[in-house]
């Protein structure tokens, strides 16, 4: 029996959001084309890494095996999508709500673009996420307690300057009935060798408590202040 490729598969629309994704699977080795250049007859195996209007319609009558990976949060669940014969999703929690497969997604130390760290620390915590209510409250509150923060938004140099001179990589959930695992966050604090500390999630998954430091959303701020303050922590910081 002859085996197909495995292929990954984008819209064309660009997602800003995806471009540590889209460098993953380049660094693996993997073909990455467009979703409307699927060959629905082949022997491929093509793993669609976004649902959108591009995707929803699907592939009918795809003999190729067809995975749509979500990486977004659907809570009300994905409907039929013709030709797609299997979901992954990365977050556990999230994977058992839609009836889709529990898969990580592995990092790589490369994606780090730039000059190697030289232990200079200009921020506590880098907080890149878009800023909503619930995560600029907690972002007021580690002001008030003299936490220095990232700038919440940075890209390319920028970026790597802001993760190579971090203590900890913070997480807050955009939503608040969404407690899950931010898997492209994780890929790029595991290439940056810093350690996470999250909003609690439901499910941590893979996961154990010596790879992922949790707080609920009340106490997250002085949880934080707590890790990034004190020559103690900074040092306990590292084994993680």
């Amino acid at each position: 029996i002859r085996m197909g490729d495995v292929i990954f598969a984008r819209p064309r629309t660009d997602y800003g959001s995806y471009v540590d994704l889209y460098r993953l699977i380049e660094l693996a080795g993997y073909p990455l084309i467009f979703a409307d250049e699927i060959e629905r007859d082949s022997d491929n195996a093509y793993i669609v890494t976004v649902l959108n209007g591009e995707t929803q319609n699907g592939w009918d009558g795809a003999r190729a095996r067809i995975v749509l990976w979500d990486l977004e949060y659907h809570l009300d669940g994905i409907p039929p999508i013709p030709g797609v014969s299997e979901v992954w999703a990365s977050d556990k929690w999230y994977a058992g709500c839609i009836g889709a497969r529990y898969v990580l997604i592995g990092s790589d130390e490369r994606l780090v673009d730039g000059a190697p760290a030289d232990g200079s620390i200009d921020y506590d915590v880098a907080f890149l996420a878009y800023m909503v209510g619930r995560r600029q409250r907690i972002a007021g509150e580690l002001h008030a307690q003299g936490v220095h923060l990232s700038p919440s938004s940075a890209w390319e140099a920028e970026r790597h300057r802001v993760l190579s001179r971090s203590r900890v990589y913070l997480c807050v959930h955009q939503h608040d009935h969404v407690p899950t695992i931010a898997p492209l966050r994780m890929v790029v604090a595991a290439a940056y060798r810093l350690p996470v500390i999250s909003e609690t999630v439901a499910d941590r998954g893979a996961f154990e408590t010596g790879d992922l430091m949790t707080s609920d959303y009340s106490h997250l701020a002085d949880f934080v202040r707590m890790w990034t303050k004190g020559e103690n922590n900074h040092h306990r910081l590292a084994d993680y």
